[in-house]
């Protein structure tokens, strides 16, 4: 049973991976009825996501040192902020990408407005959960440094699948306004995993501490 769980815990990892930079091609495909895809366009697309990634792994670092009920409450929340900003964009993405269009002439300030509406957000909260994924294996056993690059070495696999995956089989036979529900899926699917992964860990590491607390005897 351990080992099915660490296979599931690896899976979700490289789905994540998928879906963080997937999304980023996707983006581009929102963008470009609007911006085109000039290298004006792609360097304030990868200049968002990769802001976004920095910031959720500082948020995530933050998170993880918490205590555990702050903690899944905030995992809770990051998780809910994901999903819900993902389903802002697939719902209403164009319609704001319209609504920018005609408000702003500049457009690099168009594109500033647009990637941090739509992608920043949600790739953020996908983010912030690099360093808590490290915490999990950490606390399993694995050595922190050998469990950052386990963690960050299948999470990138799981970016170059999500490129490769995304250019050459969704984009050519699916519209980008099915794939952003498709991914919406995909996130709700395995933040939930996660998540339960995660509080499994946390009774885990509970349970023996509480077993090995000296009892005070009644006097």
């Amino acid at each position: 049973m351990p080992g099915v769980i660490v296979a599931v815990f690896y899976l979700i990892v490289i789905v994540l991976g998928i879906l963080s930079m997937g999304f980023q091609l996707l983006g581009s495909r929102l963008l470009n009825p609007h911006f085109g895809s000039s290298i004006i366009v792609w360097a304030w697309l990868i200049s968002t996501f990769l802001a976004a990634f920095s910031l959720g792994s500082l948020l995530g670092g933050w998170i993880s040192s918490l205590p555990a009920p702050r903690r899944f409450r905030l995992q809770l929340a990051a998780a809910t902020g994901a999903v819900l900003t993902l389903a802002f964009t697939a719902a209403f993405g164009r319609g704001v990408l319209d609504a920018i269009e005609i408000r702003f002439e500049n457009v690099s300030t168009a594109l500033l407005v647009s990637c941090l509406g739509l992608f920043f957000v949600p790739v953020t909260m996908l983010s912030c959960f690099g360093p808590q994924c490290v915490q999990f294996l950490a606390a399993r056993g694995t050595k922190p440094g050998a469990a950052s690059g386990v963690i960050y070495g299948i999470s990138t696999v799981g970016n170059i699948a999500g490129v490769m995956l995304t250019a050459f089989v969704l984009l050519p036979n699916i519209k980008v306004s099915s794939l952003l529900y498709v991914w919406l899926g995909v996130a709700i699917t395995a933040l939930a995993g996660l998540l339960t992964l995660l509080r499994r860990a946390e009774a885990g590491n509970a349970a023996p501490a509480a077993a090995s607390s000296p009892v005070t005897p009644p006097r």
